[in-house]
């Protein structure tokens, strides 16, 4: 009889074995889960930016023009323009603009030439009293800008998106006798 009371003892330590490596691989893998949902949840949320209607954040939508500078004459080519009559022209040492769109800025990179031309016939109408006045170098900004609109078809309801504003710089107005 003693070979019999061994062999259920022997029977119960196996059964209680895997029951508790069951259990044990049962808790990894729920903490697994909750670990790997967690990890994903502050993923979600914070990496891509995702936002849930009730957390009371909004995404924000542009609703005013972006404002992108625009190098059209760079500081040191002195371009120059002849003005009214022909006897005087002004040196233009630096020009930019500030757009409110990249629409714009590659509408102006691809007419270079067109606003080039235009600005000579611009300056071409200018006289030298009009260059040498404050009054009269905001009137030539607000003409560029306009111009400039024009020629890449930022006009109208769309002219927010075009030159909003015109920065120069004007080394000199000479007379050419």
């Amino acid at each position: 009889m003693p070979e019999a009371d061994d062999i259920p003892a022997v029977e119960d330590s196996k059964s209680k074995k895997p029951s508790i490596n069951i259990l044990g691989l049962l808790i990894s893998v729920v903490v697994a889960a909750v670990v790997s949902g967690g990890v994903t949840f502050v993923l979600v949320r914070f990496v891509l930016g995702t936002n849930d209607p009730g957390t009371g954040q909004q995404t924000a939508t542009p609703t005013a023009p972006i404002e992108i500078r625009v190098r059209f004459i760079v500081e040191g080519s002195n371009k120059t323009f002849m003005l009214k009559g022909g006897k005087s022209v002004v040196v233009v040492d630096m020009l930019s603009f500030t757009v409110g769109s990249d629409g714009c800025r590659e509408a102006i990179a691809t007419r270079n030439d067109q606003i080039l031309s235009s600005l000579q016939d611009l300056f071409i109408q200018k006289e030298t009293v009009e260059m040498s006045s404050p009054a009269g170098l905001d009137l030539i900004k607000r003409q560029i800008r306009d111009l400039v609109n024009r020629v890449t078809g930022y006009i109208g309801d769309k002219a927010k998106f075009g030159v909003i504003e015109v920065f120069t710089y004007i080394k000199a107005i000479a007379s050419v006798q």
